[in-house]
C-alpha cells in the first residue's frame, strides 16, 4: 500500500501532553443536581402522583409545565393552545392529547372549567393536588 501523494514529505504533528484539554469535572452544584434528581426519579416512580403520571414520557411533560406554567401565570389555556405548545416539540394528533388529558381529569390531577367568553371551550386547569405536588417537588431542585 502507498502513501497517498498529499501525506508525503508532511510532517505528523503529535500535540504535547500539555496541549490536550483537561478532562472537563462538574463542579459541587452540579454533582449535587445530579444527585438530587437521581433521588428524585427513583422516589418518583413509588406511589400515584401528579408527578409520576406527567413525567412519564416527553410530551406529557411539556403538557404538564405548560399548564403549571400557565397557572402560574394567570393564563388560561384550552386544548388548542397546549397542541399549539406541543407542536415546538413533538407531534400529536389530538385525539392523543384529549387522552393525555382525559386520563389526567380522571385522576383527579386537572380540571376541565366551560370558559365563561366562549361556552364552546375548555378552560385546563391542575386541581389543589398537582399544585401542591409541584411546589414540593420543585423544592428539591433549589
Amino acid at each position: 500500500m502507498s502513501i497517498p501523494a498529499h501525506f508525503k514529505n508532511k510532517e505528523i504533528l503529535i500535540p504535547k501532553e500539555s496541549e490536550i484539554k483537561k478532562k472537563i469535572t462538574l463542579d459541587a452544584h452540579s454533582i449535587d443536581v445530579c444527585d438530587k434528581f437521581l433521588v428524585d426519579l427513583i422516589q418518583t416512580t413509588k406511589g400515584d402522583s401528579s408527578i409520576k403520571f406527567f413525567r412519564k414520557d416527553l410530551v406529557t411533560m411539556i403538557i404538564w409545565l405548560f399548564i403549571m406554567k400557565s397557572y402560574a401565570l394567570k393564563k388560561t389555556i384550552n386544548i388548542e393552545d397546549i397542541a399549539r405548545e406541543i407542536a415546538l416539540a413533538s407531534k400529536i394528533s389530538k385525539p392523543s392529547l384529549r387522552l393525555i388529558l382525559e386520563n389526567a381529569k380522571g385522576k383527579g390531577f386537572i380540571k376541565f372549567n366551560h370558559n365563561k367568553a366562549d361556552n364552546r371551550s375548555w378552560v385546563i386547569e391542575p386541581e389543589d393536588i398537582t399544585i401542591n405536588e409541584f411546589k414540593k417537588w420543585c423544592e428539591v431542585f433549589i
